[in-house]
């Protein structure tokens, strides 16, 4: 009898309490004080293969932009002169709304 009710409770315990099981993929890219910054993000895998494009723009000089990713991964090239090329395809973790500094 006490293990069925320790397998009903383990059964039960992800409905009870569904925020535990939630996972949260986004994140926010933060561009420096003092220049604007234009930014490719592409969704990644765990593995950190580049997926999609989920958002492309210029952040302004101490703003941020929130992206949510599908696995809790990106990867991001970036330019301070939108005129250049761009560089980076740095791969980071992107998860319960971290910030990350884009420099």
């Amino acid at each position: 009898m006490k293990y069925a009710f320790i397998l009903l409770f383990l059964m039960l315990s992800p409905a009870l309490i569904p925020d535990l099981y939630a996972e949260d993929n986004t994140c926010r890219l933060m561009a420096p004080a003092q220049d604007d910054v234009w930014v490719i993000v592409h969704d990644a895998d765990a593995d950190g293969n580049r997926g999609k494009i989920i958002w492309r723009g210029k952040i302004a000089a101490g703003q941020e932009i929130a992206v949510t990713s599908t696995d809790g991964h990106i990867r991001y090239d970036f330019t301070h002169d939108k005129d250049q090329p761009y560089e980076g395809d740095i791969a980071v973790g992107c998860y319960q709304g971290n910030g990350i500094p884009v420099d």
